[in-house]
């Protein structure tokens, strides 16, 4: 579901896209718990979309969500919490 999403995000159909990830974030929270990776990645990437529609607010709110989760479970040094770390210094840059 993730792929459609960013598929459909890249179509410029962000309705689409938002419900597509929504609906993989709460599948990935109900089998794999909030603090998994694949679910951190899901809220990553629902971050970048909101940012994208125009959501600062909630585009902030889940990358920090995503950041802290990612530094607990990969460790603050992992590739994937610098990238998540570097998403949100960049939406905080235009807020």
């Amino acid at each position: 579901l993730t792929n459609l999403a960013k598929m459909e995000q890249n179509m410029g159909r962000y309705d689409e896209a938002e419900s597509l990830l929504r609906k993989t974030l709460a599948i990935r929270e109900k089998t794999l718990g909030p603090a998994h990776p694949d679910t951190l990645s899901s809220v990553s990437s629902l971050a970048t979309l909101m940012r994208a529609m125009g959501n600062l607010q909630e585009s902030e709110a889940l990358h920090r969500r995503a950041l802290e989760g990612k530094e607990t479970v990969l460790g603050p040094r992992h590739p994937g919490t610098l990238a998540t770390l570097n998403n949100l210094a960049n939406l905080l840059r235009v807020l």
